[in-house]
């Protein structure tokens, strides 16, 4: 069996020594360490070290940003503002009693600068479905012209004669024979 060493360090040695226990300081914590015996380091963690470097990490998020409240409707939602402080995102269930509101929910942001409310979002918008007639700037064309026009993006009347075009070596070939030019005859 392999005896153990203990070292007391501030920083854990660059080369450190088989089987050995390494307590490191490190602020108002220590880091522990067990090597193998090739001198491998491996960390030791507890519980409590772990949670504390969580909260310690946690706390320096910033706990300042605009909280969301849920309220039943447009009523509920105004009788917050006496008591509205700062920035704060309220989602009011029914929204209906808000004239741009025709169904359902919306999300509203309290702007404590202007003392009102700003709509940024409602449930009518989530499954919008839009018509061709009410895209603004469309294209004049129909939808089964554009259809069409895609569909014949490359195509031509002519496509079997086009299709029997090609090259060899740098020669143009029709049904794969070489193109005679017409003066090339015995007639000349």
């Amino acid at each position: 069996m392999a005896q153990i060493a203990f070292y007391k360090v501030a920083t854990l040695p660059g080369s450190l020594v088989a089987n050995a226990f390494y307590y490191v300081e490190n602020g108002n914590y220590a880091e522990s360490y067990l090597t193998n015996s090739a001198g491998e380091a491996k960390s030791i963690g507890n519980s409590a070290m772990i949670n504390a470097l969580i909260t310690e990490a946690l706390s320096s998020l910033p706990s300042s940003g605009a909280p969301v409240l849920f309220v039943a409707d447009i009523a509920a939602r105004d009788a917050l503002e006496p008591s509205l402080e700062g920035a704060v995102f309220v989602l009011v269930q029914d929204a209906t009693g808000d004239p741009t509101v025709d169904a359902g929910a919306a999300l509203y942001a309290w702007n404590p600068a202007t003392t009102s409310w700003l709509k940024v979002a409602e449930y009518e918008s989530m499954d919008v479905t839009l018509t061709w007639d009410a895209i603004q700037g469309r294209p004049t064309s129909t939808p089964a012209q554009i259809d069409s026009a895609v569909g014949q993006a490359h195509s031509h009347a002519n496509k079997t004669t086009l299709d029997k075009f090609s090259e060899s070596a740098g020669a143009l070939r029709y049904n794969g024979a070489a193109i005679p030019a017409e003066w090339n005859t015995t007639n000349w």
